[in-house]
């Protein structure tokens, strides 16, 4: 049976013996897939003591990144400015976070990626708050 796609036969041939090699490959798997990863850190060797460096920073930055919304909720700037600089006064506490995870020599790219969420939950928390507060505000001036 020949089939014909708008070119020629010859190409119809030649598309339908590649979706058979890509059929073949995708069942296959990846060669590696048998092989064991190593990881040189495991996730239950964290101690108490840095679980709680750990939490006590992630509760400081909030408690920061609340009382600085408090303060700078209703200046007239634009959102994206009053939340960058809420976001830039607090750094400081997801520093003892990072260097928490360093002493306990956790790899970077998870020390990272929990960082990055934290600081993207409180990005969401704070630019949420005030252009909320932005948004009130503007409806009271123009009714």
């Amino acid at each position: 049976m020949r089939l014909y796609l708008g070119g020629s036969p010859l190409k119809a041939a030649l598309m339908s013996g590649l979706s058979v090699l890509a059929i073949m490959v995708l069942a296959t798997g990846p060669a590696n897939a048998g092989e064991e990863i190593k990881q040189e850190w495991q996730p239950s060797t964290l101690s108490e003591k840095t679980l709680a460096q750990v939490n006590g920073g992630v509760e400081a930055y909030q408690k920061c990144l609340n009382k600085e919304t408090l303060a700078h909720v209703n200046d007239k700037e634009d959102s994206r400015k009053v939340t960058d600089l809420i976001l830039r006064s607090c750094e400081k506490p997801l520093t003892l976070v990072k260097e928490a995870f360093e002493a306990e020599k956790i790899p970077g790219i998870i020390s990272d990626r929990y960082i990055r969420s934290k600081r993207s939950r409180g990005a969401q928390q704070v630019v949420r708050v005030v252009m909320g507060a932005q948004a009130a505000r503007y409806s009271e001036e123009h009714p």
